[in-house]
């Protein structure tokens, strides 16, 4: 059933930790690309315990585009970075969209992303190496041994229809969608802290009933200049521990959801 929906702002969402070296690219081409955009935007960054300049370059930025720091005192992994941005953007916008602060998502995706959830066609849109009109260039071997293992491996233990990049960390999200998670979760509805967190809200997705779409793609790992931070084993191993955590559990049957002006006036009772 289509579910169309009126978007005039949308929140981007990027985890950051220790990416000085990318992030300054990567928001002068959000900036650039979304100037001309049909809606308002606010790019949230959250800084996850960055070592380096990355909350004073987003503090710079701010200056001169709409954006949000959010800041972790402490290191805390990918997995509370992508929860306090989807926590965030979900009161700033109709979507939210989530990318790597490392500057392999080209934001010329995001007007597309947003557009199949504007037309009704879905409640999360994954920008999917997947497809047969994506390009990869420049990922190491090994990580897309494992990007193809996971893909094989969910599609004969978990499949989700209409999905096949099951770990990619750029998609969109309907605000509504994410508060009716969020409802049936609790506020800690991502429990993983490595880069296994992207497979596990997917799966929560899943769980939930969400309606998933994909959209082809160019991954540009050539242009990321800071070194990659997975851990290839305990990704791994935390793919498994979230398989099994969603074994078992069923399709939630579909309830109605809070809209958008009642969770910004939850916000504001919070405040």
């Amino acid at each position: 059933m289509k579910t169309p929906t009126q978007v005039s702002e949308v929140a981007i969402v990027l985890p950051a930790y220790n990416e000085e070296k990318d992030l300054p690219t990567l928001l002068d081409n959000i900036r650039g690309t979304l100037a001309e955009a049909p809606f308002k935007y606010t790019v949230v960054v959250v800084d996850d315990g960055s070592k380096d300049n990355t909350a004073a370059i987003a503090r710079a930025a701010a200056k001169t585009m709409p954006l949000k720091l959010i800041q972790h005192e402490v290191n805390k992994g990918l997995g509370e970075g992508v929860q306090t941005g989807l926590s965030a953007g979900r009161h700033l916008g109709e979507v939210v969209v989530v990318m790597d602060a490392d500057n392999t998502h080209n934001p010329v995706y995001i007007q597309d992303m947003v557009r199949v959830i504007q037309e009704g066609d879905a409640d999360v849109v994954i920008a999917s190496r997947f497809r047969a009109a994506s390009v990869v260039q420049g990922v190491p071997f090994f990580r897309q041994v494992l990007s193809w293992g996971c893909f094989a491996m969910m599609k004969c233990l978990l499949p989700y229809r209409n999905v096949r990049d099951y770990s990619t960390g750029f998609r969109a999200y309907r605000s509504l969608t994410l508060g009716r998670l969020i409802q049936n979760s609790g506020a800690r509805f991502i429990e993983e802290s490595s880069f296994a967190c992207m497979l596990e809200l997917l799966l929560s997705l899943r769980w939930l009933g969400a309606r998933a779409v994909e959209i082809p793609y160019t991954l540009r790992y050539d242009l990321k200049v800071g070194a990659s931070k997975m851990r290839i084993i305990r990704t791994i191993r935390r793919y498994f521990h979230v398989i099994g955590k969603y074994w078992c559990k069923d399709v939630l049957p579909e309830t109605e959801e809070t809209s958008l002006s009642e969770l910004r006036r939850q916000l504001r009772t919070q405040a």
